[in-house]
């Protein structure tokens, strides 16, 4: 039975990366009229193992497998979800789709505080400049998601889009689901991007010492510059600044998220027809992150089609009060029947170089 299930879960891997290399993301559904009205969906979900053969195979690096679960809903703009911000308690996630949509949940965990379900969800369609909700896939392919403050229902968030590159703020914290957009960054700062590979990852950082702008730190999925590192960019109101990420092929750049002591974990991708499905985490030196830079740094995860991974997109980092670090992750499932929504936590490994650091301030404190 083993080897039959972990046969089925090869077969379904293979597929969805045939499907995404071709192309053939997601049939083409009738388009219907787009309500500004939020509304509250269900959810439901199932565990998942960190390897679907195995239940005693826990090993994730330099991270410890914390649970996982996958999420369905029969909301027919459930999935996508591409960008992941969860609350400094862990109680609430917040979460962007590429077809321009809100989600919002409560986390639920087991009596050991391990990832075991999702509560109620509320969805609602991100809205446009003149106050409509987004109803084009061009105009609505939101990937990156960063919150200013703890929880991110109670502050401004920053989405970063492509095909039409830019980055705007959201003032949900304000004005919940029904905030305005107010556009920072378009693509005339940003300079010329491919349609679909713009900024994929965002996060938000500290203000500079004696400023008091939001800086923002953006990676582009496979944006090149010169030398073919992947182009990236420090933003600081209308000023923007570039560097780079070292190419990690065939990994490509999805998210990326602070840790307590400044450094970054960026979460890669990648599939091909013979690999499956891939993903990879690399701690990045906060100290590196400056004008002009290459980032680097080790891989501390490195998953294949033998785990429960599915097309990684979003990321998410808490502290809880006795300092440990949780890892969220959150896949787009493309609207593809041979893909998962999967929410899976991580605890990332106490490292005693960390530990000697000060706790660096978060962005809005």
């Amino acid at each position: 039975m083993a080897w039959r299930n972990g046969n089925r879960h090869l077969v379904r891997v293979l597929v969805a990366a045939a499907l995404l290399s071709a192309g053939s993301i997601a049939p083409v559904a009738a388009k219907t009229p787009v309500t500004a009205e939020t509304v509250k969906i269900e959810l439901a979900s199932k565990p998942v193992r960190w390897n679907p053969t195995n239940r005693n195979d826990m090993d994730a690096g330099e991270l410890e497998w914390a649970g996982g679960i996958e999420i369905t809903s029969t909301h027919k703009k459930f999935g996508g979800w591409s960008g992941l911000a969860v609350s400094t308690d862990g109680s609430t996630l917040l979460a962007v789709s590429d077809e321009a949509q809100w989600l919002t949940a409560q986390i639920l965990y087991d009596e050991k505080g391990r990832l075991s379900g999702i509560g109620e969800g509320r969805m609602a369609p991100l809205l446009g400049l003149n106050g409509k909700p987004i109803d084009s896939k061009a105009y609505g392919d939101a990937e990156g998601l960063t919150a200013a403050r703890s929880d991110p229902l109670k502050g401004d968030v920053y989405v970063s889009f492509e095909r039409h590159h830019r980055i705007w703020r959201y003032a949900l914290g304000e004005h919940g689901f029904q905030a305005r957009p107010e556009q920072l960054i378009t693509q005339r700062e940003l300079g010329k991007l491919p349609a679909n590979e713009g900024i994929e990852a965002i996060t938000a950082l500290a203000p500079a010492i004696g400023g008091n702008k939001q800086r923002l730190l953006a990676i582009s999925e496979n944006a090149r510059d010169p030398r073919g590192n992947v182009r990236a960019f420090l933003i600081e109101g209308k000023s923007v600044k570039r560097l780079s990420v070292r190419l990690n092929d065939p990994f490509r750049p999805t998210d990326v998220s602070p840790l307590p002591n400044g450094d970054f974990l960026l979460l890669e991708r990648s599939f091909s027809l013979l690999a499956g499905v891939g993903m990879q985490l690399r701690r990045v030196p906060g100290s590196d992150v400056k004008p002009g830079a290459v980032l680097d740094g080790r891989v501390l995860l490195d998953a294949d089609r033998k785990r429960s991974i599915d097309n990684m997109e979003g990321m998410s980092i808490r502290k809880d009060d006795k300092g440990d670090i949780w890892v969220y992750l959150i896949s787009d499932d493309n609207f593809n029947p041979l893909q998962r929504t999967l929410l899976m936590m991580f605890r990332l490994k106490p490292d005693p170089q960390v530990l000697r650091l000060p706790r660096s301030p978060k962005p809005g404190e």
